[in-house]
């Protein structure tokens, strides 16, 4: 069975685009454009192995929706993505709870190897 990859990011097109390319490459995708009162309730339609989360969104941060996301699918991994990255300062004293950040724009290649190094290959 294919890994479950959730999506946050409040662009559409960034949405969209990552439907796409890891679709192809077999994994099976949920996307949502924010944390929003279902997910923080803990109603994951999903056990994901990975969340790939813009590090901007509208009403918390990436990072304050990794927080939350872990404490309902705590084996889940996180991927950050933005095109400003979380400052050193923004990320001192916090928990680790961010695995890998990728910098946008990014390649295809660039967010396979990233899916890749987080959770295994699906079988096609």
């Amino acid at each position: 069975m294919s890994p479950w990859i959730l999506v946050i990011d409040d662009d559409r097109w960034t949405r969209e685009a990552l439907v796409a390319i890891l679709c192809r490459a077999g994994y099976r995708v949920t996307t949502v454009e924010r944390f929003d009162r279902e997910l923080a309730a803990g109603n994951f339609p999903q056990q994901y192995q990975v969340a790939v989360l813009d590090y901007h969104l509208p009403d918390l941060n990436g990072l304050e929706v990794a927080r939350r996301l872990k404490q309902f699918q705590p084996h889940c991994r996180i991927l950050m993505i933005s095109s400003e990255l979380p400052s050193s300062t923004a990320l001192s004293g916090q928990d680790v709870v961010v695995d890998r950040f990728l910098a946008k724009p990014f390649s295809k290649e660039a967010i396979l190897e990233a899916i890749a190094q987080l959770c295994p290959i699906p079988m096609t």
